[in-house]
């Protein structure tokens, strides 16, 4: 997926991270503000969270297209990627003196520390993880990583037109637990497969998260707000 990802930072870099607004710095500047505050700033106050004191984690930062208004709005912000040539794109972008780019290992947030952060979020990655696996791990880590209190909100595939079908008999196992790979086409490293609900309840219960809200579920972009039992 690392050469995937760096092989798209050397092309039409916008494209691939946001189509729709790819004609211009401009646009695509746009797209992340309004996402920002579609789903960050709204999340916040319905939360009642005052971030102005608070370490975020973004997961799957890429070149910083959400990352500038997480870091305008936090004390502080940690970007993790696992493309470095998509880092080496938002750092020249998001030039903020509060935010540390971070290349990521692909499974794990490792090396951050336990119980050190308030905040993690994750836009439009996990959608494109092939193994739900993967995506358990990161869960399970970002868990780790959290204070008691701390939120984690997150995108997950959850598409029932797409989830059509039968289960293969093979299992992936992370984190003491069995998840189950959807196989009607073959994934490739951009291309994910959907996560059944029951999946991910698993996965939050087992990392000691609670989760609070889904939101849009059974769409490819199903929300999950959890948050780190105390």
């Amino acid at each position: 997926m690392r050469g995937e990802w760096d092989a798209c930072a050397r092309g039409e870099w916008r494209h691939y991270i946001w189509a729709e607004a790819a004609d211009s710095e401009e646009s695509f500047r746009a797209s992340g503000e309004r996402d920002y505050n579609r789903y960050v700033g709204k999340s916040l106050s319905a939360l009642q969270i005052d971030p102005a004191n608070l370490i975020a984690l973004e997961i799957g930062c890429g070149p910083g297209r959400v990352s500038e208004f997480l870091a305008r709005d936090f004390h502080g912000l940690l970007a993790l990627d696992l493309s470095k040539e998509m880092l080496k794109i938002g750092r020249e972008r998001v030039p903020a003196k509060n935010v540390l780019w971070l290349c990521g290992d692909g499974s794990s947030l490792a090396p951050l520390a336990d119980n050190s952060l308030d905040f993690a979020f994750s836009l439009g990655v996990f959608q494109q993880i092939p193994d739900p696996a993967t995506i358990a791990d990161y869960v399970k880590d970002a868990a780790r990583i959290l204070k008691p209190g701390g939120w984690l909100i997150f995108q997950v595939m959850n598409h029932p037109h797409l989830a059509i079908g039968s289960w293969t008999v093979s299992f992936f196992v992370s984190s003491g637990f069995h998840v189950p790979r959807f196989r009607i086409y073959k994934p490739d490293a951009l291309d994910a497969c959907p996560i059944r609900l029951g999946i991910i309840r698993r996965m939050c219960k087992h990392s000691g998260l609670e989760i609070v809200r889904i939101i849009h579920r059974f769409t490819q972009n199903t929300w999950i707000w959890a948050r780190k039992k105390p």
